[in-house]
C-alpha cells in the first residue's frame, strides 16, 4: 500500500513538473538558446565576453529552475514531516512489549495516516503549481535570493 501511495505522489509531481515545463520552462529554454546563439555570432567577442553573454542568457532559466527546485524541496519537507508524525503516532500507540497483532495494528495505523498525508499533499499540488506559475510569470527570484532563504 505504501508503494502505491508513493507511485501516486511521484506521478502527480511528475505531471506537475511536465506541465510547468510545457507552460514556462520550454519557452524560457528556447529564448535562452536563441540568446546564446546571438552571443556566439559576435565575431569580435572575446572568449570571456561571449561566455559572460551566454551566462547572462542562461540566468533567467537557471533562476526559474532553482526556484522550482526550492518550492518542490519545501513541499517534500512538509510531506516528510507529516509522515514522521504518522510514524511517531503509530509507535506511541505500541505497548512496551508488542506482539504481532500490536505490530500489525501499528503498521495499519501508519499506512492509513501516510495515505492521508499523500492525499493531502496531492491536493495541494494544483495550488502550488498556480503559485509557481504566477511567480514565474513575474520573473523567478534570483538564485542568490533563494540561497539566502535556505540559510535562514
Amino acid at each position: 500500500m505504501v508503494d502505491q501511495q508513493k507511485r501516486r505522489l511521484e506521478g502527480a509531481i511528475s505531471d506537475m513538473i511536465e506541465d510547468m515545463y510545457r507552460s514556462h520552462l520550454r519557452r524560457m529554454q528556447s529564448i535562452m538558446h536563441r540568446c546564446a546563439a546571438t552571443c556566439c555570432d559576435d565575431e569580435r567577442g572575446t572568449l570571456d565576453s561571449v561566455q559572460r553573454c551566454i551566462e547572462k542568457c542562461a540566468s533567467p532559466l537557471m533562476d526559474a529552475q532553482d526556484y522550482l527546485q526550492n518550492e518542490l524541496g519545501q513541499f517534500q519537507n512538509h510531506l516528510q514531516g507529516c509522515v514522521k508524525e504518522c510514524n511517531s503516532d503509530a509507535r506511541s500507540k505500541l505497548p512496551s512489549n508488542p506482539n504481532e497483532q500490536d505490530m500489525s495494528r501499528s503498521r495499519h495505523l501508519f499506512e492509513v495516516c501516510t495515505g492521508n498525508c499523500v492525499d493531502k499533499h496531492i491536493n495541494l499540488l494544483p495550488g502550488l503549481m498556480k503559485n509557481i506559475q504566477k511567480t514565474l510569470d513575474r520573473g523567478a527570484p534570483k538564485r542568490s535570493h533563494l540561497r539566502d532563504q535556505k540559510n535562514v
